[in-house]
């Protein structure tokens, strides 16, 4: 980021050279260029390490260097006095320039910050999502997490500007819980989308210890906002405290982020897992349970999935119900079997070009009765008895059976005697 901001402040005061070689023992040295991405998918070839500027005696050197635990850029010079100024008024346009032109300001980004032993990576290398192709449209929920997700996670970012306004918090820490499958990761793939079209900056982490260092990575977009997106919390917050749990705690407490206009974003597959002390109100200010789709919500994932195959005025009632609580993945392969059934009901050599509702009912039905008999498999086996359950079961019943005659009898006899 800094690399390309230089590269920018010398194409606008000296043009298309923006840097010499310097001075070696093999001659004129030409300034190294390295490859930046700028957006996704396109790269900028820039200046890095030592080069000369024009009628500047002496060198410009970028370098990297450490700040409160985060990497930042880093620029010095070796020159004549007499030129000082000039190159304090080019650190000073850099300087400037990244205020509001850093090539990841109000984009879609996933980093690592640490390499999967949890060692810090000597330099953390952003790569930009395309969110060019997400639509709002991919998301449908049953209507009331819908209206939790729009409020909690939607609203803060596409109206930023109006929370500021209203002196309403953008520092929020919001937790998506649901069993795999319901549409958790969709949401904030969708926010990532939200995010970007509204000027906010989104990070994605794909590690909860990492959190800590996306904390800090964050605080230089939050002009107007940023949101960090984490999944599989649940990782480091399930089970007793631990000194790994107390610094998530401490995080999203926001002893040093009070004030941020900082929006993390959490996920677990299960939410009974979360220690409770996360689920505190203050760390988190939302927990929504994304369940699987209504029969409402099926309906709509029907249409969505089948596109221009499914006319408008297809009942889809009755498939709906069937596939009222079904994931959206499961939704999504009922569409391909009705086309299969679809086939069945025309004519051979023709193309289906529509689905009807029969197909669509028949494989709603079957796909929901082919889910009972995975989830009756799925259950888990009744534990066999132990063996001295077992023999005393068999040993108290031969007992009952040699017994039964005189049982009987002593009956017999307390019957006259009441009588």
């Amino acid at each position: 980021d800094g690399a390309h901001a230089l590269n920018e402040v010398l194409i606008r005061m000296y043009g298309w050279a923006p840097a010499t070689g310097t001075p070696s023992f093999f001659g004129t040295k030409p300034p190294k260029l390295i490859s930046v991405e700028v957006a996704p998918g396109v790269f900028k070839k820039v200046p890095w390490g030592r080069f000369s500027l024009p009628n500047i005696t002496g060198y410009v050197q970028t370098s990297v260097s450490t700040k409160a635990g985060r990497y930042v850029f880093s620029i010095a010079a070796s020159i004549k006095r007499v030129d000082e100024e000039t190159v304090r008024k080019l650190f000073a346009e850099v300087r400037d320039y990244l205020k509001t032109g850093s090539i990841y300001q109000g984009k879609a980004i996933k980093i690592r910050f640490r390499d999967d032993n949890g060692k810090t990576l000597e330099m953390p290398e952003p790569k930009f999502m395309d969110t060019s192709k997400i639509s709002r449209d991919m998301l449908i929920y049953a209507e009331d997490v819908q209206k939790s997700v729009e409020t909690n996670l939607f609203t803060p970012i596409e109206r930023v500007h109006d929370c500021l306004a209203n002196g309403i918090p953008v520092k929020r820490g919001v937790l998506l819980g649901g069993t795999y499958g319901t549409g958790k990761t969709m949401a904030a793939t969708v926010a990532s989308k939200l995010a970007v079209d509204a000027g906010v900056t989104y990070v994605y982490i794909p590690r909860a210890d990492e959190l800590a260092d996306a904390i800090e990575f964050a605080k230089q977009y939050q002009s107007p906002a940023c949101v960090i997106f984490c999944e599989d919390i649940d990782r480091v917050t399930a089970g007793e405290r631990s000194v790994k749990m107390d610094d998530i705690l401490n995080i999203l407490d926001g002893i040093d982020t009070k004030g941020a206009n900082i929006l993390v974003v959490l996920t677990t597959n299960d939410l009974n897992s979360i220690n409770p002390a996360m689920l505190r109100p203050g760390r988190l200010d939302a927990v929504i349970d994304v369940t699987p789709p209504d029969a409402k919500a099926a309906e709509k994932l029907l249409r969505l999935y089948g596109g221009d195959t499914i006319s408008p005025d297809t009942d889809l009632t009755a498939a709906g119900k069937e596939l009222d609580g079904q994931i959206p993945a499961i939704i999504a392969e009922v569409v391909k079997r009705a086309k299969l059934a679809q086939l069945r009901l025309q004519p051979a050599g023709e193309k289906v070009s529509l689905i009807s509702q029969e197909a669509l009912v028949e494989a709603s039905k079957t796909m929901a009765a082919q889910v009972r008999v995975l989830k009756e498999r799925s259950k888990p086996a009744e534990p066999a008895p132990a063996l001295d359950t077992v023999m005393g079961n068999i040993v108290g019943n031969m007992l009952d059976e040699r017994l039964k005659p005189i049982t009987d009898a002593i009956e017999e006899v307390r019957e006259s005697v009441v009588g």
